[in-house]
């Protein structure tokens, strides 16, 4: 039997990371990215495990791909860039980063793409560096 693809959202919050399916009305939340996908895992199973009219898809193999929405980008990996570096990679102001990466602004699909294609010429410059030893 073919493995179904589920798709599911990571999204940032105040104090917390959410995981959310498409599809179905299953969530996750923690403290942690790791943690919200547990719970996403766990709400996952709870859904097939009471669920009257299961749908098919969930009835055999599935795998979940993750895919991060700007808040939760900004909020997993500034822990690894600060935002006022972020600011330099993409031209956004650091308090305008901090409230998509917390939750309290959303960004149109404009700044969105900004974001997004800016961060990923960041990671190909990266990728081609060469360090002398």
């Amino acid at each position: 039997m073919k493995k179904t693809i589920l798709k599911a959202v990571i999204t940032g919050g105040k104090d917390d990371f959410g995981t959310w399916l498409e599809d179905y009305a299953v969530f996750g939340a923690g403290e942690t990215l790791e943690e919200a996908k547990q719970n996403l895992y766990d709400g996952l199973s709870l859904y097939i495990e009471e669920c009257e009219e299961l749908p098919e898809k969930l009835k055999g193999e599935y795998e979940i791909k993750f895919t991060f929405d700007t808040s939760g980008f900004l909020k997993y990996y500034s822990k690894f860039i600060s935002f006022a570096a972020m600011k330099e990679i993409t031209g956004i102001h650091q308090k305008q980063l901090w409230s998509y990466a917390n939750g309290y602004r959303n960004p149109n699909k404009e700044t969105t793409e900004k974001i997004c294609s800016r961060i990923k010429k960041f990671a190909n410059e990266l990728g081609h560096v060469q360090i002398r030893f």
